[in-house]
This record gives structure tokens, sequence and C-alpha cells, in this order.
């Protein structure tokens, strides 16, 4: 005899697999009609539905059986080109693991591509990266959203980490330092919404602005501001290098970026750190085994994505508020910023 499942009660039912598993787990925070959660529990009884008490603490909402699905905003060719969304997404699938969740469906946004998705029968999303607020409505019933560096909306949970903190860390470090002369090598951020990008100042590059120009050290021809692609730190690094002034220190908006600018100071007459401090912000796997190792302001990037599991497997348990996390960043000091105490 076939053993009843929360999927089967909820096709009856015509309800949601997560409105089932929360009437069926007593969720009195959960506001459902009378005659919505009686249809529920009469089909759970006509069924022979048995709940299995076993059940690890971690999945008290019989997630095993509810459907997640995973919108990213970057293709798989640019997540291995910058691993940041990677890292995320790698989070994510490992706390999944632990929480038994199942991610049913992936939608990929591509610079070119068109925003249309079918999320409607999923019972969870999570969003990596900048996606506007409408296209996520227009495309799923759910309102169990997570969001991952991005806030949605005050409605949904997300996860960030702390853009501006970390900007003032780096640049921090190289003021402690004694630069005076400090440029910013960084991209132009947008968020994807249905008619295209809408393009905006990074918080990375305004946190920089803001700083230097409060101690009167901002120069505004020390900023070079292209894509977020490693080719184009390479090209902004030689284009600031054949300026008439040239900065002793750069802040440099990612890992991939400042791993590209390296390579133009190694071809030109300067060297790092030597005449020229560099720090990053990511920390990359492969920044400390460039030439000379990158100091970077680290981004607990898995962390961010575990952090988003958690917030959702809370969520379905039945919090109405949504949180707002924010992971914090980490200073670490290697060759390229030229400080005495840095680490090989």
């Amino acid at each position: 005899m076939k053993i009843a499942t929360i999927k089967d009660i909820a096709r009856i039912a015509k309800v949601s697999s997560a409105a089932v598993s929360r009437v069926l787990n007593n969720d009195m925070t959960f506001n459902v009609p009378d005659d919505t959660r009686h249809r529920i529990m009469e089909t759970a009884s006509k069924l022979n539905y048995r709940r299995n008490e076993r059940k690890q603490k971690n999945e008290p909402n019989d997630m095993q059986q509810l459907k997640f699905g995973l919108v990213i905003w970057c293709s798989e060719q640019m997540e291995y080109s910058d691993p940041f969304y990677l890292s995320i997404r790698q989070g994510i699938e490992k706390e999944c693991v632990k929480h038994g969740i199942n991610i049913s469906s992936v939608f990929r946004f591509m610079d070119e591509s068109n925003t249309n998705i079918d999320a409607h029968q999923l019972d969870g999303l999570f969003v990596i990266g900048k996606v506007h607020i409408d296209i996520i409505n227009k495309s799923t019933r759910t309102r169990n959203i997570v969001s991952i560096d991005y806030v949605l909306s005050d409605e949904f949970d997300s996860v960030m980490f702390d853009l501006p903190k970390a900007t003032r860390q780096a640049l921090d470090h190289l003021l402690q330092l004694g630069h005076r002369k400090i440029g910013y090598i960084g991209g132009i951020s947008y968020i994807r919404t249905s008619e295209g990008k809408m393009f905006n100042t990074d918080a990375r590059q305004k946190e920089f602005e803001v700083i230097l120009k409060e101690i009167d050290l901002f120069n505004p021809n020390y900023v070079f501001v292209g894509d977020w692609r490693a080719e184009v730190g390479y090209e902004l690094m030689k284009q600031a290098l054949e300026a008439e002034d040239v900065p002793t220190a750069f802040v440099i908006g990612s890992d991939p970026m400042a791993i590209a600018a390296l390579k133009a100071v190694s071809e030109s007459n300067y060297k790092v750190p030597d005449d020229i401090a560099i720090v990053s912000i990511d920390d990359i796997q492969l920044a400390s085994f460039v030439t000379p190792p990158l100091t970077s302001i680290k981004v607990f990037m898995e962390e961010m994505g575990g952090t988003a599991v958690k917030l959702m497997a809370d969520r379905m348990r039945g919090r109405e508020l949504a949180l707002h996390v924010t992971i914090p960043t980490k200073l670490l000091m290697r060759k390229s910023c030229g400080a005495d105490t840095a680490d090989t």
C-alpha cells in the first residue's frame, strides 16, 4: 500500500505543499481559513497520513517533500570566472543537504536573456544577485523567499555582506600605511529588471568617495570604473598607469579585477608593493597564490549561502517577520599592501 505524502494531500486538497505542512504541524501562526484547514485535515485522515515522528529536529516541516528553486543572475561561465556567486551557491547547496531541502529548479538570467521564469509550483525560492522584485512577484506565488547580495523588499528575508564596511577596512588599512594618493578600480552595479538593466553607482565606490572626501583626499582622476570583469581590471590599471599622476595605492572592488591589475603592473615599470600597494575585496582562493599574494577583505560567501538556507528553514517553521542579516568581513594582510606584518 502506497504511503500518503504531503504532496498527495496538497494535490487532492488543492493547496500548496507548504500549506499542508504547516497545518499538519499545528502551526497556529499560519493564517489560513478554517474551511481550508479542515479540508487539509480531512484529506490527510482519508489518506491515512502518518507523520514520521523520528524526523530530525531540523526538518520539522517535512521540507524533503517541498520544492525549492534558485534564481541566479549570471551564467555558469561567469560563475567560474568570478567565484563570488559560485561560492554563495555552493554554500546554499551544502546547507540544503543538512536541512533536507531539495533544489528542484534553477533559473539563470544572462545579460541578454529574457526574464520570464515559471516558479509558481515552488514552495520556496532563493535569489542570488540583484534581481528586481517585479520579476520575482510575477514569477512565483510563494512568499518564502530569501535574497542573497540584495534586499528585494522588507517583506522577504535577505543576506548581505557589509559593502561599505569592507571598503572602509581596505581604505583604513592603506591610510594607516601612510598612503594619501589612493585610487579606486571597480565596476558599475546594476539591477536586473524586466525591461533590462538599471544601472547605479556601486556601494564600494560610493563609500570610497565619501571616506576620502571627509578627509580631503579624494581625487576624481584616481577613480577608474568599467564592467565587473577581470580583463577590465587589467585595462583600467593600464589606463591608470599611463596617467601623469599615478596613485601610490589602489582599492580594487573584486579579487578577479585585482589579479588582472597585478598583471598590468607587472608589465610596467612599477612594482607591487614597492611603488603601488593594492588591497582588494573578496578573498577568493586564488588571492593567496598570485605574486605578490593579494591583501584582501575576506567576504564569507559560503556562509552567506548557508545563512540563507537557515533563514528559509526558519521561515518554513512559521516565522512571519522578515529578517535582514549582514555577514561581517575581515582584513587578510598579504604582500600586495606592503605592510611589514603581511603574511606570505
